[in-house]
């Protein structure tokens, strides 16, 4: 992803939305519990920690989930205070103390973020498109009862989902907003609850949540994401509903204490009653849809039918999508009636806790089946294994750092057809992996050239790079990786071009085979220019770099006003590299006349150069990269990664731990 080497922290980490989604309720009781008052240093310590690690981890969506959630307790907190005024001041003592801890906890991945995120392409932030994508539609409120409601998303050709009409492409993949009716029936009786405002606050959350989670589909999003900055650096507003997610249970909780308290309690008993038969009716009435839709096999399946574009109708399963869409409302409806059912029986139920924990278990068998379908599966083996691309491509390549170009990058990926032996999505991962596609084939150590960052997290210069290569006609893009260390290609098409040479081919497990050319003439990472181009601006440097007929091989484009042009001459040094590191870059230049020693890795802060153990300056080069002045002769030149901003983020963070583990060692104040 970060085709140019040097360290890219990353804003948003698929693999960090898990534990960021798992601290979500532990910050909010950190946060209460620090509220209570005794020790509040010691527990704001907690409350700074948790949120902390929310910042080191930071998905921005997932933390204004976060930030809602901590306002909406203060605001519970404030209005059940007898004394609302030294609540507002316990509420303020907390938040700020908390939040000062937890930037300083953090600070290591803050003060690096702050200065890298504005040099990646994700530094403008999104455009409304981008950052709408995964809204969730009106229709997915429907997908909180019935589970599987756009039919199945986990096979190769789609044949068994009809959504495209309601999101973009592959948008439900990861999304399933099902919480199941016994859940929602459980919330709907928190209305008897008696804790009003926790109950009002929560369904405060939820409406917030819904209303950003629904992203473009609601008016209001827009206004947001033009005003307050904070909306344009995060993407699928459809993880707001996380938090709606939390307010259910927390509204399902109030629902069970409701049942809990009903043994002694005559007005609860009639809330049971109400809620229990309110259960039983709906349940009926969608059993009796069901039965009616079951036996005359046509008007919902006719229905779907009309909401699948034309085009896309003949590669549907209209029979399979009509049995899942009967199983999942027989299914809902059946544990509707039958939570309400237990509702009813609980007015007179001996042990209201028996009642209570039956009703857990039962929400827990609607939800678990139909969650496990969610993750489709394949064979440990088909997955855990190295590709034999992989291999091959360390073991056969250039002794010194060489880049790759993935499959897509010169010509569109074919229409393929997966040899599988069922029709699960999952198997895309197998031919990703085996086709060396970025985020899953090659791994262990070989680069990649440039390609498209799904997060915008590469650099805004291979940003660019890659816009200027895909509206490259072929020949002149080939010639582009010819500047970028890019001696090895990898396509799912044959190359008509006489500097690319087939290697071999690797099997896919679809009808498609990988092909591996060879790219003559390309740069090394680290060369020789005794020529210099002058570019007034980094969009000069650009356009100067990779026009046809730029001298590439012995000339290197530089910005400033101190840069003079000079024609480049052939054999005017060479440049060995004795040591090459993700952090450290030691190479002997042996240079007949002045000249620039050019290596081909990202130009960014924290970089610095020694000519033979003297420190001197790093130019930006060829629009994106780093070129160091050296004078005639042999010398060395050593580049090492030692950003200042990681070395004080460090540091307050050691700091904030120190004070941290001071605070909560420290012994309690006795008064006598």
């Amino acid at each position: 992803m970060y085709q140019f080497s040097g360290t890219v922290l990353s804003f948003l980490n698929l693999y960090n939305i898990v534990p960021v989604v798992a601290l979500l309720p532990w910050i909010g009781w950190s946060f209460l519990f620090a509220l209570e008052g005794g020790s509040w240093w010691r527990r704001t310590v907690l409350f700074g920690a948790l949120v902390g690690l929310q910042v080191i981890a930071l998905e921005p969506v997932t933390f204004q989930c976060n930030i809602a959630l901590v306002l909406g307790l203060a605001l519970h907190h404030a209005l059940a205070a007898r004394e609302r005024g030294a609540a507002a001041g316990r509420i303020a003592r907390v938040g700020a103390v908390g939040s000062v801890l937890a930037l300083g906890f953090a600070a290591l991945q803050v003060v690096s973020t702050l200065e890298l995120i504005p040099l990646s392409a994700r530094g403008p932030g999104y455009d409304y498109a981008m950052a709408t994508g995964w809204s969730m539609h009106p229709a997915d409120l429907v997908n909180a009862a019935l589970p599987h409601l756009f039919g199945t998303l986990y096979t190769v050709n789609n044949g068994e989902y009809w959504g495209e009409s309601f999101h973009w492409t592959r948008e439900p993949y990861l999304v399933s907003y099902f919480v199941g009716t016994s859940a929602l029936l459980l919330s709907c009786l928190s209305l008897f609850s008696e804790r009003k405002k926790l109950r009002g606050v929560t369904l405060g959350l939820f409406v917030v949540s819904v209303s950003l989670a629904l992203g473009k589909f609601n008016p209001a999003y827009r206004w947001l994401f033009e005003h307050v900055s904070v909306f344009r650096f995060g993407r699928y507003p459809s993880k707001y509903a996380l938090l709606a997610t939390l307010a259910v249970a927390l509204l399902v909780a109030l629902g069970l204490e409701v049942v809990l308290l009903s043994e002694r309690n005559a007005e609860r008993r009639r809330a049971l009653l109400l809620a229990g038969s309110l259960g039983v009716l709906l349940g009926a009435v969608v059993l009796g849809a069901w039965a009616y839709e079951r036996s005359h096999r046509g008007p919902v399946v006719e229905w779907i039918r009309s909401q699948v574009p034309a085009e896309l109708r003949s590669s549907k399963d209209f029979d399979a999508i009509g049995r899942q869409m009967l199983l999942s409302t027989r299914n809902s409806a059946a544990f509707l009636a039958f939570s309400g059912l237990l509702l009813v029986a609980a007015r007179s139920w001996p042990r209201p806790v028996s009642m209570a924990v039956l009703l857990i278990f039962v929400s827990a068998a609607e939800l678990v089946p139909a969650n496990l379908r969610l993750s489709p599966l394949m064979s440990e083996a088909d997955f855990s294994f190295v590709p034999e691309i992989n291999t091959f491509i360390p073991q056969n390549g250039p002794k010194e750092p060489f880049r790759v170009a993935s499959p897509g990058l010169l010509d569109p990926i074919p229409e393929m057809e997966i040899h599988a032996p069922n029709r699960a999505a999952a198997w895309l991962t197998l031919f990703y992996r085996m086709s060396g596609q970025p985020l899953y084939g090659i791994a262990q150590g070989v680069q990649y050239s440039i390609n498209f960052s799904v997060d915008f997290l590469s650099t805004k210069e291979a940003y660019q790079l890659w816009r200027s290569c895909a509206l490259m006609p072929r020949e002149q893009a080939i010639g582009l990786l010819q500047r970028l260390n890019t001696p090895m290609i990898l396509s799912l098409s044959d190359i008509a071009d006489s500097r690319a040479r087939l290697i071999r081919t690797f099997e896919t497990r679809s009808n498609l085979r990988l092909r591996l050319y060879w790219l003559d003439d390309t740069l090394p990472r680290a060369f020789f220019a005794s020529g210099v181009r002058r570019a007034d601006s980094e969009r000069a440097a650009l356009s100067t770099f990779i026009r046809p007929d730029f001298p590439y091989g012995n000339t290197v484009a530089l910005e400033g006003a101190d840069v003079t042009d000079r024609p480049g001459l052939g054999g005017a040094g060479s440049v060995r590299i004795l040591d090459y590191q993700s952090r450290r870059i030691l190479c002997e230049v042996e240079a007949r006349v002045p000249g620039y020693l050019v290596v081909l890795d990202s130009f960014y802060p924290g970089w610095r150069a020694r000519l033979d153990d003297r420190e001197v300056g790093i130019r930006r080069a060829n629009y994106a990269f780093r070129a160091v002045a050296v004078s005639a002769g042999r010398h060395r030149v050593e580049m090492v990664y030692r950003p200042r901003s990681f070395y004080i983020g460090l540091a307050v963070s050691c700091v904030t731990l120190g004070l941290g583990v001071l605070a909560a060692c420290r012994p309690r104040r006795r008064w006598s």
